[in-house]
């Protein structure tokens, strides 16, 4: 599969790196889809279907705990790559990770240019 035909949706509620990390994906030829409050979030990766799910799990308003459970414990979502991206501290979002079974972290703290070479790693 080709960075063309993946799809990565966006859960961020900061509209100006949600917007920032989008431009630079689909430079890299990924479909994106943005979301910026996780009302819904469930019923829009069933509509997408998408290749990778990142999360910012800081989010206000976000159940966090039941979201990764729910994506981690069903079947329809076994295929997919959940990446946390948050600005907390990097120890946070890798506790994070190994407590919920997660596939990793890329912290807002580092370049978004090389946010594409990080998620082609998992495919």
């Amino acid at each position: 599969m080709t960075a063309e035909t993946r799809k990565v949706v966006i859960l961020d509620d900061d509209l100006l790196h949600l917007m920032s990390t989008s431009d630079v994906l689909e430079k890299a030829g990924y479909k994106v889809v943005s979301m910026s409050a996780p009302h819904g979030c469930i019923a829009k990766l069933d509509y997408e279907h998408p290749d990778v799910f990142l999360v910012n799990i800081a989010m206000p308003r976000l159940a966090v705990d039941d979201l990764l459970d729910t994506l981690m414990e069903s079947d329809d979502y076994r295929d997919l790559i959940v990446v946390v991206h948050s600005g907390i501290e990097a120890e946070l979002q890798e506790q994070c990770c190994l407590n919920k079974d997660l596939h990793g972290y890329y912290s807002k703290e580092l370049s978004l240019d090389d946010l594409p070479a990080f998620i082609d790693r998992f495919f």
